[in-house]
């Protein structure tokens, strides 16, 4: 995995679609909300579809990524999830 470095911004993170890059045309940062054991117990929730994938846009530029791919999300009417229904996870990445 890459070390955090300055990446770009939150709105000009990229997000593509699985298959649209092949392996050899970027670099795997990490896999943002379930590369840790602590995802079995907290992952960031969302009111909505747009905030989940803004979150992760957030995140992917903090860790010097500046695009995303494999993105997927839940969602949860359940009394669990409490009034954050949304949950988004991706593979957080470097193109060349």
């Amino acid at each position: 995995m890459l070390a955090p470095a300055a990446g770009a911004a939150p709105d000009e993170v990229r997000i593509y679609e699985p298959g649209n890059l092949t392996r050899d045309r970027y670099e795997i940062v990490t896999r943002l909300w379930v590369e840790s054991w602590r995802s079995a117990f907290h992952v960031p929730s969302h009111a909505d579809r747009p905030a989940a994938i803004a979150g992760l846009k957030a995140e992917a530029a903090r860790l010097g990524a500046n695009a995303l791919t494999n993105v997927a999300c839940l969602a949860d009417d359940s009394p669990l999830w409490g009034s954050s229904p949304h949950f988004c996870y991706a593979l957080a990445i470097k193109v060349k």
